[in-house]
């Protein structure tokens, strides 16, 4: 009885690349990887209906059946981006965008069916698309472990995020989409081949931050196993979207009123063009989640320089204001560090120890060991053996932005759901390949590097002769290794590049089916249960370590004696004189 509807399925398989899901019928295509295996491929699949018209700024509404059988080999088009330069070349933008895509091994599925991962993109909510990433690459690393991939859109920027914060519009209609596209592949996954009940969400940035999010609420959670999240996290500010109503606002009264559009708004924009709404472009707590969310397993991590993608490289700069101009390199000196510090708090803090706060970021992150001790600290650091200092994630260069926008939340997730019971498996990606910066990048800003009279963006210290060995892993590095994505430069794998790419994927693969990522280079523990936490340091000779991150965890962490987190733009219970729990 069990292998009938295996039989059938391979049948209906057969060489017509026709899938048959609970709405209709799609017809995709084969896809020969490069270790000669076959992938069948059903693009442009809608989860959804049309977020058009009456449905515009609505929460998603399930997809109605389709007659005829839908044409599945084309992706279909992007959503709208926050600005037209951000729509792939090759891609048409639309708001009738709510689709995923399917790549299934082309052979008879297992009892049970094959293992899902679910691909979230990132793009900090306000650009990207499944268009980008494509078919082929995910095809040639996963189709031949028999893992289905599946690879979702959703709404974005004003459409998907802009919120009045009540029920006019409340806001977070994106991850409401990725909601619905998990439970239409929840629903669908035995029709498909796939198991329902080995489903991984898996992302890098918002795409990161989102998957913490799905497999926390009580929405989705029980449609996941276990989880990826890359260089972002439910816990991180972006995430949380505590300041999601103040912003939405002030774009209200700025754009919105260049449309007409400063009353009534919900009903107003449902009418404006999607040229109008371009125009005018120019909530429950993680750790409540996690208490409630039965412990599953998760893979959390981030490389050793996040911030230089967006401030060296000026990646994204029409998103992002940390980029700085290559010809303002020399001119930053501590005045100027310390007046960027200052902004960000003056940002998000508006309580009455601004000032003690921002005292001590500043000692934190630009007086520590300024002198005598500057030093040999930067010694210490370099030889990567001593007990204070091991395992910190950027140094001074970038730590600021690192630590605040993407390292902290992500060691907050690591260390709630390790407390929470969870398997947690922690990474830091401490490797990178050349082919990833452009020209203007400065080799002393790559690593390893050599500090000779030299302005360093976020720090600036002349005649330091110290030999830093820094591997300098931006956001985004880990790409080439675990999707194929070229997304910085095509990187050459040679002996060295293939090691990292093995960890990577041989972990992923058997952290999709089993639950545990394991590699034949290094074996991969839990986090554990002691203060300074277990972590897969991955480089060409990848190796565990302890103490990721403890330092920067414990300041942030005191910081909350002030009554606000700075990380998660929250306040906190803890005031100032009532002392605050930073041990870890």
């Amino acid at each position: 009885m069990l292998a009938l509807p295996a039989f059938l399925f391979w049948v209906t398989l057969g060489s017509a690349q026709h899938l048959k899901l609970a709405p209709g019928e799609v017809q995709g295509f084969n896809y020969e990887t490069e270790t000669g295996d076959y992938a069948e491929v059903f693009l442009n699949i809608p989860y959804a209906s049309a977020p058009v018209g009456e449905l515009r700024f609505e929460k998603p509404q399930p997809v109605k059946p389709w007659g005829s059988t839908r044409n599945g080999t084309e992706f279909g088009p992007v959503c709208h981006q926050l600005v037209r330069e951000a729509v792939p070349k090759a891609a048409e933008a639309s708001e009738d965008c709510l689709t995923l895509n399917i790549i299934r091994p082309k052979k008879e599925p297992p009892e049970h069916g094959f293992p899902i991962i679910f691909w979230i993109h990132g793009g900090g909510y306000e650009i990207g698309s499944a268009f980008e990433q494509g078919y082929k690459t995910f095809a040639d690393i996963y189709i031949p472990n028999d893992i289905i991939i599946v690879t979702i859109q959703y709404r974005l920027n004003i459409y998907g995020f802009f919120s009045t914060g009540d029920d006019t519009l409340p806001g977070n209609l994106g991850l409401f989409d990725m909601a619905e596209a998990l439970k239409f592949v929840h629903s669908n996954a035995e029709n498909f081949g796939g198991d329902a009940s080995r489903i991984t969400v898996w992302g890098h940035s918002a795409g990161g931050g989102a998957a913490g999010q799905l497999i926390l609420s009580p929405i989705t959670r029980n449609y996941i196993a276990r989880s990826i999240e890359m260089s972002g996290s439910a816990w991180a500010p972006w995430a949380l979207g505590a300041f999601v109503k103040s912003n939405s606002l002030e774009l209200a009264k700025a754009g919105f009123h260049a449309i007409g559009c400063e009353k009534d708004v919900k009903k107003c924009l449902k009418q404006k063009t999607v040229e109008e709404l371009y125009e005018a472009v120019k909530s429950v707590h993680p750790d409540d989640m996690v208490t409630t969310a039965p412990p599953k397993q998760s893979i959390i991590g981030f490389t050793n320089k996040e911030a230089a993608f967006f401030t060296i490289m000026r990646i994204g700069q029409f998103m992002q204001k940390f980029s700085v101009d290559p010809e303002d390199y020399k001119n930053w000196n501590r005045e100027k560090l310390i007046s960027v510090l200052k902004k960000f708090v003056e940002l998000v803090y508006t309580g009455s120890h601004k000032q003690e706060i921002i005292d001590e970021i500043v000692k934190y992150y630009v007086d520590r060991g300024e002198e005598q001790n500057y030093i040999f600290y930067l010694n210490r650091y370099a030889e990567v053996n001593l007990e204070i200092f091991e395992g910190n994630c950027a140094n001074v260069i970038f730590q600021f932005i690192s630590d605040t926008h993407f390292i902290i939340g992500s060691m907050e997730g690591i260390l709630a759901r390790r407390d929470a019971g969870w398997d947690v498996y922690a990474y830091l990606l401490d490797h990178h390949n050349d082919a990833i910066f452009n020209s203007k990048v400065p080799k002393k800003l790559r690593g390893p590097f050599q500090l000779e009279d030299y302005s360093i963006l976020l720090y600036f210290r002349r005649k330091i002769l110290t030999y830093l060995r820094n591997s300098g892993a931006v956001h985004a590095s880990e790409f080439p290794y675990i999707s194929g994505l070229p997304l910085l430069g095509k990187i050459d794998f040679d002996e060295k590049e293939q090691v990292v790419a093995e960890v990577f994927r041989q972990s992923i693969i058997e952290f999709v089916k089993t639950g545990a990522p394991q590699n034949q280079h290094e074996v991969w523990l839990e986090t554990g249960k002691e203060p300074r936490l277990r972590y897969l340091r991955i480089t060409p000779k990848p190796e565990m370590r302890k103490g990721l991150c403890n330092e920067s965890v414990v300041f942030w962490r005191e910081m909350r004696k002030y009554g606000f987190d700075m990380i998660q733009l929250l306040p906190t219970r803890t005031q100032i004189g009532e002392g605050v729990k930073a041990e870890l």
